[in-house]
């Protein structure tokens, strides 16, 4: 018969309940163990605090949000090269990257450096102090030595100030996209400040300091002769902020006024723009010409090959996608030559860029031109200029010394981007 727990006689219940000897043993081992771990984890716990506390630790921002910081992340080099991707690293320093750049474009000998901009036409952007609210303006365009200003520009208050273009025609005047345009004009009375600058229905207004050194030389309003205004765009954005549609020209409307050191406004001149659709890639060259007359751009690649007008498409992937004013008939007034070569396509090594005087159209008279390299995210612009009639021989061969005919602009390395292009 089995008996029930409960029918058990104390003696026997006592028996049961009360662990035998070699089960006291194992139980006593176990709770041992247990704590021998437990001390182990203290013990290594204490040494790891301690070693905290002897480690220098990187500054915390307190502006910055807790949890973006990581005092522990590895420090990631900055490029001295061109990128033209987002940074997730600190600004470098311009004079290093401007000096990176000094040794990557070798000018030729009748050329003159006008500027070296690391980070392209942004360089060349100021944004009024925040405390103005200047920073939240969304405006394309971009004024070498000027600062944009947000919301509406003063209105005419003074007869006494005047702004005249030098150049009066009424053709809109062409800017292509990532190279610097110029528009010459002279500023009139009495204690001029400086020149209000604005784009028809963009939103702000840049101001333009009477005297301004900028990447791109010194600008001074003040004085005898005229003024040369430098602006441009990085890319074709409609005053909504939408992108231009693919191939379709830009047209848009600069104005100018002279502002003296009591804020008074003189009337604004105004002058039409036409920004052209051009190819985009990692290595850009742009020829601009100060006159209309038959100048041509030349670029050799590093295998050799040029492109220019009797090689529009090279096999490296150079392309001549505008020529202008050939032979005095064709594509006249536009005034620039561009070539490109496709991102991702642009052959590594060491380009040449060359610019023929092929024929005057305006009786030989002199005429000035700039060079624009863009290369991977930074932008390198030179200048130079011809007299004479000009020679029809195309300049596919290094032109030596002949500077009446064809001249050596400049020489440059391409790298391998270090961002890709969004």
């Amino acid at each position: 018969m089995v008996r029930r727990r409960d029918e058990l006689p104390p003696e026997l219940k006592e028996e049961e309940e009360a662990p035998s000897g070699p089960a006291r043993v194992a139980l006593l081992v176990g709770v041992g163990l247990v704590l021998v771990a437990l001390l182990g984890f203290a013990v290594f716990g204490v040494v790891r605090l301690s070693a905290s506390f002897g480690r220098d630790e990187p500054a915390r921002d307190p502006a910055e949000p807790a949890d973006l910081q990581d005092p522990g992340a590895p420090i990631v080099p900055t490029p001295v090269g061109p990128s033209t991707g987002p940074s997730t690293v600190d600004p470098i320093d311009p004079d290093v990257a401007a000096a990176a750049m000094r040794a990557r474009y070798r000018p030729g000998p009748f050329v003159d450096v006008v500027g070296l901009l690391p980070s392209g036409l942004a360089r060349l952007r100021r944004m009024a102090p925040a405390n103005r609210g200047g920073r939240t303006v969304d405006n394309p365009w971009i004024v070498a030595g000027g600062e944009l200003r947000p919301g509406a520009a003063p209105t005419t208050s003074s007869a006494a100030l005047g702004v005249r273009l030098q150049d009066a025609s009424a053709e809109r005047l062409v800017v292509i996209p990532g190279a610097p345009a110029r528009l010459s004009l002279a500023a009139s009375g009495p204690d001029v400040a400086g020149l209000l600058v604005r784009f028809v229905d963009y939103p702000g207004y840049f101001f333009v300091p009477s005297v301004v050194d900028t990447e791109l030389g010194t600008l001074r309003v003040t004085g005898a002769g005229a003024v040369e205004l430098q602006f441009g765009i990085d890319a074709p954005v409609l005053p909504s902020g939408l992108p231009l549609e693919p191939g379709k020209d830009l047209f848009a409307t600069i104005e100018i006024a002279a502002v003296d050191t009591s804020g008074n406004t003189s009337a604004w001149a105004r002058r039409d723009l036409r920004v052209l659709p051009v190819g985009t890639g990692d290595v850009e060259v742009t020829l601009s010409m100060t006159r209309a007359t038959d100048l041509d751009l030349y670029v050799v690649d590093p295998t050799g090959v040029v492109t220019y007008y009797g090689n529009t498409h090279a096999v490296s992937g150079g392309q001549l996608d505008l020529d202008a004013n050939a032979g005095c008939t064709g594509n006249m007034g536009v005034d620039h030559e561009h070539v490109f070569w496709p991102r991702n396509v642009a052959p590594a090594g060491t380009y040449q860029v060359r610019v023929s005087n092929f024929r005057s159209c305006i009786a030989g008279e002199r005429v000035d031109y700039r060079i624009t390299v863009r290369n991977c995210g930074e932008t390198a612009v030179f200048s130079g200029h011809f007299s004479g009639a000009g020679d029809s021989e195309n300049c596919t061969v290094d032109p030596g010394n002949r500077r009446d005919w064809c001249q050596q602009v400049v020489t440059f390395e391409v790298t391998p981007c270090t961002t890709a292009s969004p």
